[in-house]
Order: structure tokens, then sequence, then C-alpha cells
């Protein structure tokens, strides 16, 4: 496969139609009505209110243009975008990020998920020395909406990474192919990043310490916590409904990415002993176990359909203590070992489509 044809590869693919929506929904806060955002596009209004809905990447770039044409006085407009991405925009690839151990864990898997989900650009992750340099491709792109989906993706990525970390990135330096734009630009360039970015280099990217990788990720930011168990909760609803104190304890499952309590923890947090708690639960006919099982069975199968993950980054995510045990439990809950249950619903392709680039912190 020539380099050009890989490059297609992994950025001319279907993306969800939420990306249409962020845009469309910037342009009409900006006075643009929506079929003007539209024109030319090929999506519907009813596409646009569809939440399963899916367009081509040409589609979103007519999209975009269609925002740029209507609003050529607002040279931060592909900044404004970016910022409007968020965690949850992402649906199960958020969990995924903030439920990762380790910053170095997220960042590699946000890579991943940019490149799989509405980047246009193709971002790359790669540890120089003692410093991270995250980059962003775009030579593929037209030239007329270049500069606005490399702001916005750029800005994107600063938003998830606020949001999943409660707090900016401590950047040592961005680098700007552009050239130097007019002061009011790089003041909107310098508060996005926290740094003053330099002009006129050899690539898109930006730098920082590699020893931050190996951190803990520390608790997200708590409205995007909140608005991430709000959408796992809808996810567990809908296969079944509990009430009381099983849906409270179900709830409390959900609420801390990454960290599964037990039923120890929970009851502490009730303030009540776990005998009690666990009387409470079968006098609604239930159990703390099946209450996992349902949190876990469900997740699983979403961070496969959604988000593509390996098994391992599944059994990371969902408290396993290897990937052996995650795969014994799955077969439980369907009969059959996960990867069976991925080639059987065609949940290969998707994650085949890009090649898999580990990104591993030395």
């Amino acid at each position: 496969m020539s380099a050009r044809a890989s490059a297609k590869s992994i950025w001319d693919f279907r993306r969800g139609i939420a990306t249409a929506r962020v845009l469309t929904q910037l342009g009409f806060d900006h006075g643009v009505s929506v079929d003007n955002m539209l024109r030319h596009t090929g999506i519907t209004r009813t596409l646009l209110d569809d939440p399963k809905g899916e367009i081509e990447a040409h589609q979103e770039v007519q999209l975009i243009r269609n925002l740029i044409h209507a609003l050529p006085h607002i040279p931060t407009l592909g900044l404004q975008a970016g910022t409007r991405y968020h965690v949850t925009t992402y649906g199960l690839w958020g969990y995924a990020v903030m439920s990762s151990p380790t910053l170095g864990s997220a960042v590699g898997m946000a890579s991943r998920m940019l490149n799989l989900t509405f980047s246009l650009t193709i971002s790359e992750v790669e540890q120089i020395g003692d410093l991270i340099q995250s980059s962003f491709q775009s030579d593929h792109l037209p030239p007329d909406v270049r500069q606005f989906i490399l702001d916005r993706d750029r800005a994107a990525v600063i938003t998830l990474q606020r949001e999943i970390l409660g707090h900016p990135l401590p950047y040592r330096a961005v680098h700007m192919r552009r050239a130097e734009p007019s002061a009011d630009i790089v003041e909107a360039y310098t508060s996005l990043f926290g740094i003053r970015p330099t002009f006129g280099q050899a690539r898109d990217c930006a730098l920082f310490d590699a020893a931050l990788m190996h951190e803990r990720l520390p608790q997200a930011d708590p409205h995007t916590a909140a608005l991430c168990e709000q959408m796992c909760r809808k996810l567990v609803d809908a296969r079944k409904t509990r009430t009381g104190v099983a849906a409270s304890v179900r709830d409390r499952l959900l609420r801390t990415p990454g960290h599964i309590p037990d039923m120890e923890e929970i009851a502490a947090e009730m303030k009540i002993t776990s005998r009690t708690l666990r009387r409470h639960l079968t006098a609604e006919g239930a159990t703390f176990r099946a209450l996992l099982e349902e949190v876990r069975s469900t997740l699983a199968e979403e961070l496969m359909a959604s988000a593509s993950l390996t098994h391992g980054e599944i059994a990371e995510r969902l408290g396993y203590a290897d990937v052996t045990t995650f795969i014994e439990a799955f077969r439980r809950w369907k009969g059959m070992p996960p990867s069976e249950f991925r080639r059987s619903n065609g949940l290969t392709a998707q994650a085949a489509r890009i090649p898999r680039r580990r990104f591993a912190v030395r």
C-alpha cells in the first residue's frame, strides 16, 4: 500500500453524526441557519437528529467549508469548534480514556480515539528523549480547510486533556508550521495551550515532559465524570432497569471509571454495614455480584462495539486482575469467548481499519 493510500485510510472513514451536530450548532450560535450549514453536504436534518447516524469524511469537510465561508470574519473559529468536543462527545471512547490507569495509557488511548472518531488530521504520539511529542499531520487535507481543521483538532485534544485531568497539561513547547498570525490570534493560541506557540516550524506538534506519563491518572473533572456516569447508566438501564438500593449500588459502580468499588466500600459510603446492604439487596431480589456483572457485561460489550478496545484494555478498565479472568467471565455471560463474539457480531472491521500504533512509555 502506498503512503498516500495509507494516509487516506487513516482519516477518510465514516464517522458519527455528533461531529456534524457540533459544527452545525457552532454555526447556528453565530447566526448561520442550519440549512446553510448543511448545503451541498448531503446531510439531512433527519440524519442530523439521528444519534446513530454516520457521515463520510468528505461530508464533514464540506460542512466545515460552509462554516468558514459563512463566518470569514472569525479567524479563531477552529479553536471555538475544538473546545466543543467534550469527553462525552466521543461516547464510550471517553469512558475508555477516563478509566485509563495512567496518563501514558490515557494519551495512547486518546491518540487512537482521535484517529478513529472525529479527527481529520492524523495524530501521532512518540517519545523523544525526555519529552513526549504529540504531532498532527494535515498535508492530506484540502488547503482551504486545513488551518481550521488543525485548530479544531488541537483544541479538541486540549479540551479532552483538561476534562480528564481536571487541569491543563503543562506543555514545554507548542510548534506550528503556519506563519505568525496577528496578535489577537496569537493570544487565543496562548490562552488555549498555556504557552505561546512558536511559528514557522517544521511540524505541528506539542511537547511535554515524559515523566508525566507514569503518573496515576487523577480524578477527572467532576462535571465530566458525572456526564460519563449518566451515559453509562443509560446503557445499563437499557438492558435492565433497577430501582431502590439496587439502583443506587449500580450507579455507584459506574461513578468512578477505572475503579470498581467492592461491597464493603459502597456500604461504608452509604453509612451501613455490608451485611445490612446485602439484606437490602436480597429484599429487592438482587445481589451485589449480579449488579457488578450487569455493569461489567454491558460495558464490555459496548467497549468492543463502540470503542474497539482490546481484551486486555477492557479487562483493565473493568477492574479485572488479568485478561484471562475477563475472558472467563465473558464466556460465562455470552456462552462464547470475546474473540468469537467479536467475529460473530462483525466487530473486527473498525479496529482493523487503522494500523495500530502501540505507544509505549520508556
